[in-house]
């Protein structure tokens, strides 16, 4: 039997409505924007979110379904944003 591809539901609810969630994946693309809160369902991975463009950035890997917040999430570690490179 083959490997089944994993996919999880994220929700990501922000400090205000009015504040824009961008979601990319780990090899620095953009997977989608979110105005307030974010509902979407991935593939299990890592993930990194910011709260606005040009704000710190914050690593979230999804193993399984997962619902936070901009608080949760600012109270954790920062990580650099991942830069899209193509290969050679």
């Amino acid at each position: 039997m083959q490997g089944t591809t994993q996919y999880v539901n994220l929700e990501i609810v922000a400090s205000l409505p009015e504040t824009e969630i961008w979601l990319g994946d780990a090899d620095g693309f953009f997977v989608q924007k979110a105005l307030g809160k974010l509902i979407t369902r991935l593939l299990s991975g890592d993930y990194v979110v910011e709260f606005g463009l040009g704000t710190p950035v914050y690593p979230i890997h999804l193993d399984k379904d997962k619902s936070t917040t901009q608080a949760e999430l600012q109270a954790g570690p920062v990580c650099a944003r991942p830069v899209f490179s193509l290969p050679e």
